[in-house]
């Protein structure tokens, strides 16, 4: 027969059974808990750092609209004014020189008359050439202020890319920390129920640690790529202009 003692430890080894029980259901719960707040804190950041992207990618395309339409009007504003200018000093040569050769064929003999018409003709041919200057002074007038917005553009382009860099980093360096502080908690945990919440809680740290650490290289191979595209080109008919120099 079972003694009185055997029965008491039975009783005792369930009871401590049932509070362990009770006590790793407990546990596991918390660890749930935890577990879900730091996805939905994760999620929350995703949600905002899209926002902030999205705002940003909107922002950039009114800015670059906005850009591209000032550009327009005043490459147009200018080609006008040039244009009205080169038929301004075209008429005002035409007119002088027309008034000229009236007189001289008034008042001197023919042969000047054929020097005067000779003189008309080259000055109708500088007038040209200074139309077709003026024309060109234009065009690279208006080349060089796309290509210094474009260069504006790339240079912010680099400052965002560097700061969003910078921010990941930052959040890296906290999920960093938390998981050399799970590490430490493992290392010191004793019962099976500690070790079994501190592994759980490690394992998280480290898949959000993963996670950030490719959103780090993710964003440092942008912030490298925007770097190289700063360095923009003029273009080459501005480059070859003496106006753009």
């Amino acid at each position: 027969m079972t003694s009185l003692s055997e029965l008491r430890a039975i009783e005792q080894q369930r009871i401590a059974d049932e509070r362990a029980a009770i006590r790793d259901g407990e546990l596991a719960r918390v660890v749930a808990i935890e577990t879900a707040e730091r996805e939905r804190r994760a999620a929350e950041a995703a949600k905002q750092l899209a926002e902030h992207e999205a705002r940003l990618a909107i922002e950039h395309a009114r800015i670059a609209a906005e850009r591209e339409g000032r550009l327009r009007i005043e490459t147009a504003e200018a080609a006008e004014r040039s244009r009205q200018q080169a038929l301004l000093a075209e008429a005002r040569c035409a007119q002088e020189l027309e008034l000229r050769r009236a007189e001289v064929a008034k008042k001197r003999p023919t042969w000047m008359v054929a020097v005067t018409a000779i003189a008309f003709t080259a000055a109708v041919g500088l007038a040209w050439f200074a139309i077709q200057r003026q024309r060109e002074s234009a065009d690279a007038e208006s080349a060089l202020r796309v290509s210094q917005a474009t260069t504006a553009d790339a240079k912010r382009d680099v400052v965002e890319a560097r700061a969003r860099l910078e921010k990941i980093e930052a959040e890296l360096r906290v999920i960093d920390a938390r998981t050399e502080k799970a590490i430490a908690a493992l290392a010191i945990a004793e019962t099976a129920a500690e070790i079994r919440e501190a592994r759980a809680v490690l394992q998280a740290e480290r898949k959000e640690q993963a996670a950030a650490r490719a959103r780090v290289a993710e964003a440092r191979r942008l912030a490298e790529e925007k770097k190289r595209k700063e360095g923009v080109k003029l273009d080459d008919k501005c480059k070859n202009n003496v106006f753009c120099k």
